[in-house]
């Protein structure tokens, strides 16, 4: 995506994708890690340690799940915003933030949702306390530009949180694991959502992913310090914070 708000073919291509798949979302999430990602969300939270009245920025935030799991882990939490370019995720985010708050949760929390580019945003420079990203970092097109867009939008000291799929690095576990995450996985996703397509895509980028990324390399490139990398549930999820440092020299 671009600065003025224009897409390129993968970021429409992702857009039509992610769009089509929305009202199903999080129930494909949920049944096809029988339920272990609210524990994976649960554990990012803890590992990013909010604070009293801090700004959150949750990035590609989908249908809000990883802002809510923060709105739960602390609520004196100030204001947490949440971002994403597939309208059809925020309007979704929303509605369910009216939902909980008739029900009496978050309702201390200011929230808010906004269409945008994650890789540049318009938010101000320093105004966030933490920004997080769950499952996301990796559909970017610039993984680069996006991760120096959340530094520059961490004030000195604050804290990037980042929860991804990953691939077990047991042998065992891994040989286990593929045949699963290859073949059965974007089935059933199929089954549940209509769109066989995005559940290949999903296989597809994790095992791209893990041949040729190393987010705490790309985090030390941005700038980013302290950087601490936990597996989850045998690899097959990781966990990365770090910190923007108090000056430049650190």
């Amino acid at each position: 995506m671009t600065k003025n708000g224009g897409v390129d073919d993968k970021g429409r291509q992702l857009g039509a994708v992610f769009g089509g798949i929305a009202s199903r979302y999080d129930l494909a999430n949920h049944v096809l890690s029988c339920g272990v990602d609210f524990c994976w969300r649960r554990t990012a939270v803890v590992m990013a340690a909010p604070g009293t009245g801090d700004r959150l920025l949750d990035m590609c935030c989908g249908t809000g799940d990883f802002a809510f799991a923060f709105a739960r882990g602390c609520a004196d939490t100030g204001r947490i915003t949440g971002c994403d370019f597939s309208p059809e995720m925020i309007e979704l985010a929303g509605t369910k933030e009216s939902r909980f708050k008739r029900r009496g949760k978050y309702a201390a929390v200011d929230m808010d949702w906004q269409v945008c580019d994650c890789t540049a945003t318009e938010f101000e420079s320093e105004s966030f306390d933490i920004v997080s990203c769950a499952f996301g970092v990796r559909n970017m097109a610039d993984l680069s530009a996006g991760l120096k867009e959340m530094h520059r939008l961490l004030r000195p000291g604050g804290g990037v949180c980042i929860l991804e799929f990953s691939l077990p690095k047991n042998a065992v576990i891994r040989a286990a694991y593929l045949p699963y995450f290859r073949w059965i996985l974007p089935v059933l996703g199929g089954l549940i959502s209509g769109d066989y397509g995005a559940y290949r895509y999903l296989a597809e980028s994790v095992r791209r992913w893990d041949r040729q990324v190393y987010l705490g390399s790309e985090l030390h490139k941005a700038g980013f310090r302290e950087v601490v990398a936990r597996p989850l549930t045998f690899g097959i999820a990781t966990v990365h914070v770090g910190h923007k440092p108090h000056t430049l020299n650190s």
